[in-house]
């Protein structure tokens, strides 16, 4: 039996053992969805990966909805601390937006286990109303966070007009087709993608001229005169 469910928002500080079994367990979750797909990761197959019992389980974590919270957050967490000291040291929008891109294919790249299994419960996990409970309004965040990394480019005069929302989107839409190309492909080389993206993202982005102007726009001006 669980001690009143020792749980995520337990009031109760976990002790440094409670801590290292949370986080064996959520490691193996993260493997065992990994290899066998979210329907066929049962509490029975991540404690058979653990070499625990099923109990053990249910001792930290109150149902297999509870562990699968926790991985999504600890995945997340992970990708901030990796990503956020890279963007932040950067001293221009356009650097941090470069560094943006490449950081968050980089997480990418070296977590691939984690992606994986990211990418399983985020196309499987539904709510009590059958759709699923990581949809497009659980990035709201994440794409609010960008286009106002965008909008401060614009104001600063780095970036060009563009509808911050659309880019926002057209970025995150750019990196998130990678887990899904991993899963295919679990050798696959990301450093092209990664390069193409930055130049992508910095042409779509920066103004090409003295006057703000996209060049397209000059050239069209020049030609008619």
């Amino acid at each position: 039996m669980r001690s009143e469910n020792r749980s995520v928002g337990q009031e109760e500080p976990l002790s440094f053992i409670e801590v290292a079994r949370r986080r064996q367990i959520v490691e193996c979750a993260i493997e065992t969805i990994a290899k066998l797909g979210y329907a066929q990761s049962s509490l029975a197959q991540i404690a058979k990966r653990a070499g625990i019992s099923k109990g053990v389980i249910l001792y930290h974590f109150a149902n297999k909805d509870e562990l699968i919270e926790q991985v999504v957050t600890d995945i997340y967490i992970a990708g901030v601390y990796f990503m956020l000291p890279k963007i932040e040291v950067q001293s221009t929008t356009s650097d941090k937006l470069r560094a943006y891109i490449q950081t968050n294919v980089d997480f990418i790249s070296n977590h691939r286990i984690q992606v994986v299994a990211l990418v399983n419960i985020m196309t499987s996990v539904r709510n009590e109303q059958g759709k699923l409970r990581y949809d497009v309004t659980a990035e709201e965040p994440i794409l609010s966070a960008l286009e106002e990394l965008l909008r401060i480019g614009q104001q600063e005069g780095e970036f060009r007009k563009f509808d911050t929302r659309v880019m926002a989107v057209l970025i995150r839409r750019a990196i998130d087709a990678l887990p899904g190309l991993l899963s295919a492909n679990r050798d696959l080389d990301l450093e092209p993608y990664k390069r193409e993206m930055v130049t992508l993202f910095d042409l779509a982005t920066r103004k090409n001229d003295i006057h703000g102007e996209p060049q397209a726009q000059v050239i069209v001006k020049e030609s008619s005169n």
